[in-house]
């Protein structure tokens, strides 16, 4: 019971990050939002092992391509921020997690990043279905309820750059993955932070001119800047209950702490949760909960 609440709460802190990023975007950009919550990141991740280890982070036996996961951070957390402002976070966070599932299979189909390779299965089928069916569902019946995107065909567009960027946390965790096998999860989490903060910095000072808008830092909501401990809180805990739940059950708890609080966040932010985003949802979350149903079948 425990760990299924910690998988629980991993899943709210996950979507309450991505309402944050929302939040510093209009601020900050897409490069800003990479930087501060990359930043934040690794700071937290360092008080964490100052506190835990009684040590700073060792780095010394880490290659450099195992940091990598910082690069796709820069990606993933800045356009997180920009589709929360454009989407909401229910939306965004769902068909991530629908993204993450997608290249998911495919890293297992052909074995990348040195992965035990496993064929993809037509009893996935289903479920990836309904996961497309969920975003059509979303953008042609839900649509309305996105003032801020004026044409339906941009919506649709930006419904499928979420799941891109779902595909992209795959490899960031896989990169992140490979340096906890060298120096632990939470040292690992540290370094690729701290290069996805130096790679967000200097491609914002190159795009700038050298003259990063930082001074629009300081009108940014404080509750913003909660992004980073957020996600590495939420690491340590997705750490803890998928070493002690079954993947389906660790998957589906965390899910559900991730889309209840999308869901609360677009109602307090917004004020309103149009039947047709929500129904959108449901069949997205019906898709991925089939998928996973399916794979835990095949493992077992």
């Amino acid at each position: 019971m425990l760990y299924m609440a910690l998988a629980v709460l991993a899943g709210i802190l996950v979507s309450s990050q991505s309402s944050f990023n929302g939040m510093l975007y209009p601020f900050l950009g897409v490069l800003g939002v990479s930087f501060v919550s990359n930043f934040l990141n690794a700071v937290t991740s360092f008080f964490f092992s100052l506190v835990y280890f009684h040590r700073p982070p060792k780095l010394k036996d880490l290659p450099f391509r195992s940091t990598m996961g910082g690069v796709c951070a820069v990606f993933v957390l800045g356009f997180s921020g920009y589709l929360v402002a454009q989407l909401g976070t229910a939306v965004t966070v769902c068909l991530s997690v629908s993204g993450q599932l997608f290249m998911s299979a495919v890293v297992d189909h052909f074995g990348w990043f040195g992965s035990e390779r496993v064929s993809f299965k037509a009893v996935r089928i289903p479920g990836f279905l309904c996961i497309l069916a969920g975003v059509f569902i979303i953008n042609f019946a839900g649509g309305s309820a996105f003032s801020s995107v004026g044409n339906q065909w941009f919506l649709l567009l930006l419904l499928f750059f979420a799941i891109i960027v779902g595909c992209v946390t795959v490899f960031a965790r896989m990169f992140n993955y490979d340096a906890s096998r060298y120096v632990g999860k939470l040292d690992g989490n540290f370094a690729n932070s701290i290069v996805g903060a130096a790679a967000a910095f200097l491609i914002l000072l190159v795009t700038t001119g050298f003259k990063p808008p930082f001074g629009a830092a300081l009108k940014a909501p404080a509750l913003g800047y909660l992004t980073g401990p957020f996600g590495t809180v939420a690491c340590v805990l997705n750490s803890l209950s998928f070493a002690k739940l079954k993947v389906f059950h660790a998957t589906i708890f965390m899910l559900i702490g991730q889309i209840a609080t999308g869901i609360a966040m677009d109602l307090v932010l917004l004020g309103s949760f149009p039947p047709g985003k929500l129904a959108g949802i449901l069949v997205v979350c019906i898709g991925i909960f089939l998928d996973k149903k399916f794979t835990a079948k095949e493992a077992a």
